[in-house]
């Protein structure tokens, strides 16, 4: 890219925007820039693919992005629906959590509950608007769960770190990528976006790469929690390449806080 501009970023929440190199919690750009250099460039990906990004600073699962609800689900559920027909969903990025750590209601108890609610419903919505026998079921499909950064500290933020750490674990094509050792400040800087990406190419890299086998549809119902917001603290998804002359479409959703 032009290190001072000429290059876009096609953000569905803020429009095009140019690329700068001293660009300031995703104003010009995000993890999606070096995200998709990495599959390019070190990952062999040769065909064509596009990465649709749903952003708004300050927000909460609840609040903001639950199903049914939430103040941006429309923009979110609308953003899946439109590719219907022009390419098949790949994977689902979520970059959120800080918000859940302010000294309001403390919405850290309900984040495992809320977040995997929400994950089930995109996944369900992708699979919907993706070709039909592209997924075989739509627990197939890869999650990457960036974790929350060094800022802020204490123990809801922890619990926030650890429901992000427990859905990774448990999901099988569920990959999480640390940010804590980069920028120290309020906001992600230009080089903590650039050296996240990377690092989330990698983590979606093993997501697809996981195995996997769908349940069966005689399988008892699962145990997870059902798409409802939770109003009390929660209690303890191989996907195969198959050639497509579509291109292949990457969500990413970031919910950086607002100053």
């Amino acid at each position: 890219m032009e290190p001072r501009g000429g290059d876009l970023v096609n953000d569905i929440s803020g429009g095009r925007r140019p690329t700068v190199w001293n660009a300031n919690c995703g104003g010009s750009f995000g993890h999606e820039l070096t995200f998709s250099r990495t599959l390019e460039l070190e990952m062999g990906q040769t065909k064509h693919f596009e990465t649709v990004k749903n952003a708004h600073g300050g927000t909460n699962i609840h609040k903001h992005w639950f199903p049914g609800h939430g103040a941006y689900w429309e923009s979110l559920r609308s953003s899946i629906r439109s590719r219907k027909g022009y390419g098949n969903w790949k994977a689902f990025f979520w970059h959120q959590g800080t918000q859940e750590a302010w000294p309001q209601e403390d919405t850290s108890l309900y984040y495992f509950g809320n977040m995997t609610g929400l994950v089930e419903e995109v996944r369900l919505e992708m699979f919907d608007a993706s070709e039909d026998g592209y997924w075989q079921c739509k627990e197939e499909i890869p999650v990457v769960i960036i974790q929350i950064g060094y800022w802020p500290g204490g123990e809801r933020a922890d619990r926030v770190r650890d429901a992000q750490r427990e859905f990774s674990e448990k999901d099988p094509k569920a990959q999480m990528v640390t940010v804590n050792d980069l920028s120290r400040f309020y906001h992600f800087d230009a080089a903590s976006f650039l050296i996240g990406g990377h690092r989330i190419a990698q983590a979606y890299q093993a997501a697809v790469q996981a195995s996997f086998t769908c349940p069966s549809p005689t399988s008892s119902p699962s145990t997870q929690p059902s798409p409802q917001p939770s109003s009390k603290p929660s209690i303890l998804p191989s996907v195969s390449a198959q050639p497509s002359s579509k291109p292949s479409i990457l969500p990413s959703v970031s919910a950086q806080p607002s100053p």
